[in-house]
């Protein structure tokens, strides 16, 4: 099977000023890159030509981190994400009981509610969530899946009191009086609800909604694809995750690339379980490295921070949050994932978090290369600071960048962290001006995989509410396309097969309504997603 291209806009991202005319795409692979009459002699009589009409043809786009396989079991629960006042939470939650058999007694879960866009401008607490129901569990996640509230049926399930110390790695929001309202904030919090959550314990580190895997994979793919994306990650996989993609893919349900990182705290095994996934993809599945949590989430003041957080109401003499792992169990999870040669992606949202990461890859990478050989990556990199930024040069660690938090948070982290630290989230320009690689994500389904949406975003870095979020930290527009392509194919060491339009290369392509390139900065989310293709075969059209 063969395609020519031709007659418009090629982005090849090899260099920026390359204009070859057409691409023919031979059994899923690119065969020519060039002047047309060349291609075009290069291709068999039976080859299928593509007039691009003027639109722009490249590399189709890298996630380079984000939850697969959670996006689309998330699907079916109750949908939050356009609430905006705890009223309209209460009344989300409503409609769906109404819509349940009487005996169904399974928990209501929602998510993706966020209290800067609530009128109260706050979480909603467990007496709210009693305003549903208090006969079967109600638990709202918020946004950044990080943090969440249950109702009174989980809590006294849970056997909360005001006597309940806080979990280490988590906390229990309270009542002034000590008693739990209802909040818990990060999984060691959340894993008080999970036995009336989950009570078969197959809901990993979440409680999720969809049960079939294979459904749910087949979801998020078609959204991915939507949005010009070929590679995935399943970016913090528990062992009923993996076992569950493993039957997606057996399926033939995935209809692109994912690569897996099972979380370490279920332990660093996976690939002597499962070698079979192991080395390349079968049926689009390959077991990539393992994931470290390290802290929190900006927006909930969880990241573990340095310095204090700055004072709001409600929280007036805040801390600096909290790790989630000691830094022994860390090292010790480093070593591990470092004598397997292994990949190692680590979250770190806050500066102190970052700090732990880069001192522990420096001490343990010294004595194991193999750790700094794999291509270590820290995930979000919200706060990291110019000095460590440094040393993660030197070590050759990734920066996968959260950039679209920008529009999303922007207001809020200049809020949590004052002007001078606020500004600076997602540092982007501050990493490549250091000889940091950087690559973009969207740690979907915390927001949607909207690749454009991230590049935009990484350009202009402005907030929902219009107001400038460190405007010193954008990026070119072909740093940003370099970070979602090239980059992250590098992250993933398939620099040689994926994020360029050469000879050899796989054919994973996008077709986009207009060149980036010559696109004004603030138009850039306007670009539309026309076509994906992949290995060859368009497997999304507009």
């Amino acid at each position: 099977m063969e395609t020519l291209y031709h007659s418009g806009r090629i982005l090849t991202m090899v260099d920026q000023d390359d204009a070859p005319e057409a691409v023919l795409v031979r059994e899923g692979r690119i065969a020519a890159v060039g002047p047309l009459d060349q291609v075009r002699a290069a291709a068999s009589a039976e080859a299928e030509t593509v007039d691009l009409d003027g639109r722009t043809l490249m590399p189709s786009f890298i996630d380079s981190h984000g939850h697969l396989l959670q996006h689309g079991m998330l699907a079916s629960l109750v949908d939050l994400e356009h609430a905006r006042s705890i009223a309209e939470i209460i009344s989300a939650f409503r409609d769906r009981l109404a819509l349940r058999d009487h005996d169904d007694r399974s928990p209501l879960i929602g998510a993706k509610y966020d209290p800067q866009l609530l009128a109260e401008g706050r979480h909603p607490t467990r007496a709210d969530l009693d305003a549903v129901t208090t006969q079967l569990p109600v638990f709202a996640l918020h946004r950044s899946l990080h943090v969440a509230v249950g109702n009174s049926f989980l809590v006294d399930g849970a056997g909360l009191s005001a006597q309940i110390p806080d979990p280490e790695g988590g906390r229990f929001g309270r009542f002034p009086d000590g008693t739990p309202d209802g909040y818990v904030e990060e999984h060691p919090a959340m894993a008080a609800f999970m036995p009336m959550l989950s009570p078969g314990g197959g809901g990993g580190l979440l409680p999720t909604g969809l049960t079939d895997p294979v459904q749910a994979a087949e979801l998020a793919a078609a959204d991915y694809l939507r949005h010009g994306i070929t590679t995935a990650q399943e970016g913090a996989a528990d062992p009923a995750t993996i076992i569950g993609l493993i039957e997606a893919s057996r399926a033939g349900a995935l209809g692109l690339d994912v690569v897996v990182y099972p979380v370490v705290q279920s332990g660093t095994s996976v690939v002597d379980e499962h070698p079979e996934f192991a080395g390349d993809y079968v049926g689009g599945l390959r077991l990539g490295g393992y994931k470290m949590i390290l802290d929190g989430s900006p927006q909930a003041r969880s990241a573990w921070m340095s310095e204090p957080y700055a004072p709001i109401p409600g929280d007036e003499e805040p801390g600096c949050a909290y790790p989630i792992h000691t830094p022994e169990e860390v090292e010790a999870f480093t070593r591990s994932v470092a004598q397997q040669g292994r990949q190692l992606i680590v979250h770190c949202n806050g500066d102190a978090a970052a700090q732990l990461w880069v001192d522990t890859a420096e001490r343990v990478g010294a004595e194991l290369p193999a750790l700094l050989e794999a291509r270590p990556v820290m995930i979000h990199a919200q706060t990291v600071r110019d000095d460590q930024l440094e040393r993660m040069a030197r070590l050759g660690m990734i920066a996968s960048i959260f950039s679209v938090h920008t529009w999303f948070w922007g207001d809020v982290h200049l809020r949590n962290f004052g002007p001078v630290r606020g500004r600076r989230i997602s540092p982007a320009r501050s990493a490549l001006d250091r000889g940091v690689r950087v690559t973009l994500h969207q740690d979907t389904p915390v927001t949607p995989p909207d690749m454009l949406l991230s590049l935009w975003a990484a350009v202009n870095r402005i907030s929902r509410t219009g107001r400038p979020v460190g405007l010193e930290e954008r990026i070119s527009t072909w740093e940003a396309l370099r970070a979602v392509t090239c980059e992250a194919a590098y992250q993933y060491g398939e620099e040689d097969s994926k994020g360029q339009l050469r000879e050899g290369m796989r054919a994973d392509l996008v077709i986009l309504s207009a060149d980036p390139l010559a696109t004004a900065p603030q138009d850039l989310r306007e670009i539309e997603v026309l076509a994906t293709i992949k290995d060859g075969e368009v497997v999304f059209r507009a």
